[in-house]
């Protein structure tokens, strides 16, 4: 959120459970299912991505995130592919 404000992006305050939740707990990069119960550090635990990455100018909202697994956030960096 700091980011996006630093950078004159939008910012909305939300629980990223929501944005799990709205997904279905699918990986919105690879679309393989995202399992709640594990936890950073484990590679197939739950992230949050932003579509268009904060540092790219992308806004910190419900609209431009989505579920993911941290290693697919990873790997992905910070592209806007």
């Amino acid at each position: 959120m700091r980011r996006a404000r630093i950078r004159g992006g939008a910012v909305e305050k939300f629980d990223p459970r929501e944005v799990f939740d709205r997904d279905a707990w699918v990986c919105g990069i690879c679309s393989e299912s995202v399992d709640p119960e594990l936890r950073y550090p484990d590679p197939m635990s739950v992230s949050l991505d932003h579509i268009v990455p904060v540092s790219l100018g992308g806004d910190h909202t419900r609209a431009n995130t989505r579920c993911s697994h941290w290693i697919c956030n990873s790997r992905r960096g910070a592209s806007a592919a």
